[in-house]
């Protein structure tokens, strides 16, 4: 199955499980000990001019297209593309809120993901990197919609967030050369350049307390431009080089708590 069609299947998903896990919680929560007074409009507590930190993880289905371009050595003029799955193996996210209205936020995330990606082999020979690390700085936006809920609690929200990530490193990548090849495979390193993603996103708060919510939510995320990388490669004769660049998109599901001050 393609990456694309994970990704597919995973957003088909979604919608269900959030509607299911947002009644699962509020009915939760509901039997938790309160004092009167919390149940009174908790997010007319949230207003212009009110900042919000909180945190977050979750998982992705994840992936990217891997496009090269041979213009030297053994690979000039071989072009080819690959698609490779990014398991996701940790992560977490930090998010600064600041209200502009009551309506509307703008906000800075700081975002750090560990993958496992599967071998991918754009050219002939194919390419496995051991388990990488990204960092994603976000600009995001929010419009939050009105309370909802027996006790409006909950406040479902939009945006979109632009995100930018520095270089990625891949370090050491095994290159493994097809069997007909005469001479021994190799290892090079890679390092990706930066790249930019869009991303939309789509969730809601549910407010346990005047001043705390817990989040939950999904964003599908697509790169606006490329992570670029030189592949030198050394054991052919005459070597071999090609220029790759890597195109990532994907769903990612979260849950995380925020407090407002």
């Amino acid at each position: 199955m393609t990456v694309q069609s994970n990704i597919k299947s995973a957003l088909a998903a979604v919608a269900v499980a959030l509607l299911a896990s947002c009644s699962t919680l509020e009915s939760g929560i509901a039997h938790l000990p309160m004092h009167q007074e919390d149940f009174q409009d908790p997010w007319t507590t949230v207003q212009a001019g009110d900042t919000s930190l909180g945190f977050s993880s979750g998982w992705a289905f994840y992936g990217a297209e891997v496009e090269a371009e041979g213009t030297g050595g053994v690979l000039a003029g071989d072009t080819g593309t690959d698609e490779v799955t990014l398991t996701p193996r940790y992560g977490g996210a930090l998010k600064l809120n600041h209200y502009i209205t009551d309506d509307f936020s703008l906000g800075l995330i700081y975002e750090h993901r560990n993958f496992d990606a599967d071998p991918v082999a754009p050219l002939s020979a194919t390419l496995e990197a051991k388990p990488f690390s990204t960092n994603h700085f976000l600009l995001s936006s929010r419009y939050w919609a009105a309370p909802m809920g027996n006790q409006k609690r909950w406040r479902p929200f939009v945006g979109l967030d632009v995100g930018y990530i520095p270089e990625v490193d891949f370090g050491s990548v095994a290159v493994q050369y097809p069997a007909s090849a005469p001479w021994a495979n190799e290892s090079v390193n890679i390092v990706g350049s930066d790249y930019w993603t869009l991303g939309l996103v789509g969730g809601a708060s549910y407010m346990v307390k005047p001043g705390l919510s817990i989040d939950m939510g999904a964003f599908y995320e697509w790169a606006i431009t490329p992570g670029e990388d030189t592949l030198n490669l050394s054991n052919p004769p005459g070597g071999g080089v090609a220029e790759v660049e890597v195109w990532p998109a994907g769903l990612i599901l979260f849950g995380g708590m925020t407090w407002y001050f």
